[in-house]
C-alpha cells in the first residue's frame, strides 16, 4: 500500500496539523550513504521526478493527500483549510517503478501526530 489511510477525517476550516513524532526510513537505500533520515527526506535534497508522489519535491519526504490535492508535509503542517476528507499520507517516491524500485526497496517507517 502507497498511500495510507489514517482514519483522520478533516473538516474544511478545522485547522489540523500533521506533526512528524518520531522514526526514520529511506525512498532509497543506495542514496544519503544508506542512512535512513526523518519525515523532511533526502538531507542531500534529491527533487523528485515526475511519476512521483509530489515531483519537485525532496526524495524521501512525508506527503499529504485529501481528496485529489496532495500536499507537502514533510517535519510538520496545517492542512489547507479548504480541504475535507480523509487524510492520506505517503513518501514521496517512484508510484510505479519507472526508475528502478520504486516502493519495493523501501526501509523504516515514520510516526506521526495530527492534531
Amino acid at each position: 500500500i502507497k498511500w495510507q489511510n489514517t482514519g483522520v477525517m478533516i473538516a474544511a476550516g478545522s485547522n489540523k496539523k500533521v506533526q512528524y513524532a518520531s522514526g526514520f526510513w529511506t525512498a532509497n537505500p543506495e542514496d544519503n550513504g544508506g542512512a535512513l533520515y526523518n519525515a523532511a527526506g533526502n538531507p542531500t535534497f534529491i527533487p523528485a521526478k515526475s511519476g512521483y508522489t509530489m515531483p519537485g519535491q525532496n526524495e524521501g519526504a512525508l506527503i499529504g493527500r485529501i481528496g485529489s490535492t496532495v500536499f507537502l508535509v514533510g517535519m510538520g503542517v496545517t492542512i489547507p483549510s479548504n480541504l475535507s476528507g480523509p487524510l492520506e499520507l505517503c513518501i514521496n517516491d517512484d508510484l510505479n517503478g519507472q526508475y528502478g524500485a520504486g516502493f519495493t526497496d523501501n526501509i523504516g517507517a515514520i510516526t506521526v501526530t495530527i492534531s
